[in-house]
């Protein structure tokens, strides 16, 4: 909901936080009070309102004075916790969520985010002891990036403001469920790997149960919000548990004249009286189109970059109608085995489906979660993922091929639990929806023409010459480059950025899959994302 920065023992504390929330102006509508609790030490925020919008002003300070915290994200649960440390004394002054958790830290320590469900990024210091504690949720919805010199931290929710606020230093990733304070980098929290209902039989109902209580805790109470719909399976039921509370939410559809989800969307809106807003996109790509997108985004993933563009798309045609939170239907394919690759690896086994579904779920921190950040906030919307809740992770991780898995025309079809879902609600789930195969986002909107053909890979063909191509270990060293495509997005991202004081970026997330049989048929999907050892 925000843009945090935050500095800890650091030279000129408040000049340098002033500097990194300068370049987060974009991610929020407000520039709370950039507050020194001690010299060396600043915290501030450029806040999106959402809950309690009026009382919500950041950083946050704990009833007892001890704890003051800045956050990025919300705490969906906040009004449960916020009774507990009302049982127990405490007084709260607003009924934003971030007093919730800088109360729930102060009484209970870093602990307390075993008992929170939310998307967050923070940092908060104890006064008492001069101290902070920065985290991040343990999906990594929400980013957190900093810089290191000696004692001193810098943090900031994306990489160029740092590198803006520091002349040296390297910009680093803090890793999703990682707490980070003067003691070190500790893992303290993964997504939940078991079902906390004791053994119960998966069931249509108990995933319907699920989902739609996912989908309420994300639903804003004191703002409206939209649906990002593309008339797929997740997006579908998404709307579907969403239009339960509001009916009147709309859902945004992105097009290009070619889109083949369109008949999908329109089916579920005539049978349902959606409020279908449509969003035309201009595909057609040039060097400065991919220069902003690429700067938003932050990475050069072609992926990420030509799927950002897309969101970026949705996210401005919601914010231009008043929007701040909208709903999308991601993690579903990573937690259900809706890609190709995921359906043939669980045909092959379970234990190689498996392994394969956790370094998807691994990697999502720098791939479609960095899409929906930077492209929704990009235009101050928040998107927020029913599927990634811990109760659906949960479920999900307790099924294996024969529960996701159905035979098809085409092989293997996968996301059976969600497909069953559709039997529940025949009147209002259509069968078309429910019966078809997964096309990816850019495929969807007819940006796309398939895994590996793309005009904006064409059109990178022909920005960079086969010479340039074969010296780009030359001008990128350490970047594993295997596309033209690729060559040209970390051209581009080179240019808004000094790629070189940020490690993580050489670090791709490719996936690593035994050979199996029907492994070639997949090549077009796991190369070059992904290599076979």
């Amino acid at each position: 909901m925000c843009g945090i920065a935050a500095a800890f023992d650091w030279p000129e504390a408040e000049a340098a936080v002033a500097h990194v929330l300068a370049g987060l102006s974009h991610r929020g509508l407000v520039t709370d009070p950039l507050v020194v609790p001690w010299p060396q030490a600043a915290l501030a925020t450029r806040r999106l309102p959402i809950v309690d919008p009026s009382g919500g002003v950041q950083p946050k300070l704990s009833a007892d004075g001890r704890v003051l915290l800045a956050m990025n994200g919300e705490i969906y649960n906040h009004l449960e916790l916020r009774r507990e440390l009302e049982a127990l004394g405490v007084v709260f002054h607003s009924g934003s969520d971030t007093e919730v958790l800088a109360n729930a830290l102060s009484r209970w320590g870093v602990g307390a985010l075993h008992r929170v469900i939310g998307i967050y990024a923070f940092v908060a210091f104890d006064l008492l002891k001069r101290d902070f504690v920065a985290a991040r949720d343990p999906m990594g919805v929400k980013p957190l990036y900093l810089l290191q010199s000696g004692q001193g931290f810098l943090f900031g929710s994306e990489i160029a403001p740092l590198l803006k606020a520091a002349p040296v230093g390297d910009v680093l990733l803090l890793p999703p469920g990682h707490i980070l304070s003067k003691a070190g980098c500790f893992f303290l929290r993964a997504p939940p790997s078991h079902s906390p209902n004791d053994g119960t039989a998966p069931t249509a109902l108990a995933l319907d149960s699920l989902l739609r209580a996912a989908v309420k805790r994300r639903i804003p109470t004191d703002v409206p919000f939209a649906i990002l719909f593309s008339g797929g399976i997740d997006s579908t039921l998404v709307a579907h548990y969403a239009r339960e509370s509001a009916a009147g939410a709309p859902g945004y559809f992105l097009r290009t004249p070619q889109a083949p989800d369109l008949p999908f969307a329109a089916c579920y809106a005539e049978a349902t009286g959606l409020d279908l807003r449509i969003v035309e996109l201009d595909a057609n790509p040039t060097v400065e189109r991919i220069r902003g997108v690429v700067a938003t985004c932050e990475t050069y993933e072609p992926d990420v970059v030509r799927n950002t563009y897309c969101t970026s798309a949705l996210a401005k045609a919601a914010h231009d109608d008043g929007f701040r939170v909208v709903l999308s239907g991601e993690g579903a394919d990573e937690l259900f085995a809706g890609y190709p690759p995921l359906e043939a690896s669980y045909a092959a086994s379970d234990e190689i489906g498996a392994n394969l579904r956790e370094q998807h779920l691994e990697t999502m921190h720098k791939s479609n979660l960095q899409r929906l950040d930077r492209g929704g906030m990009a235009w101050q919307v928040e998107i927020r993922e029913p599927f990634l809740d811990p109760s659906i992770i949960a479920y999900a991780r307790r099924l294996g091929r024969d529960a996701l898995l159905a035979p098809g025309a085409d092989g293997p079809q996968g996301k059976q639990p969600l497909r069953a879902l559709y039997d529940l609600y025949p009147d209002a789930l259509p069968a078309m929806i429910r019966d078809r195969r997964k096309i990816p986002m850019g495929e969807g909107v007819g940006f796309d023409k398939g895994p590996r053909a793309s005009m904006w890979a064409d059109f990178a063909e022909g920005e960079i010459s086969d010479r340039e191509f074969a010296g780009r270990g030359a001008q990128f060293p350490g970047f594993d480059i295997v596309t033209k495509e690729e060559q040209l997005y970390l051209r581009c991202l080179a240019e808004s950025l000094d790629i070189g004081r940020v490690p993580h970026l050489t670090a791709r997330h490719r996936m690593v899959v035994p050979n199996f049989p029907g492994l070639r048929d997949l090549s077009a999907y796991l190369r070059p994302q992904a290599r076979a050892s």
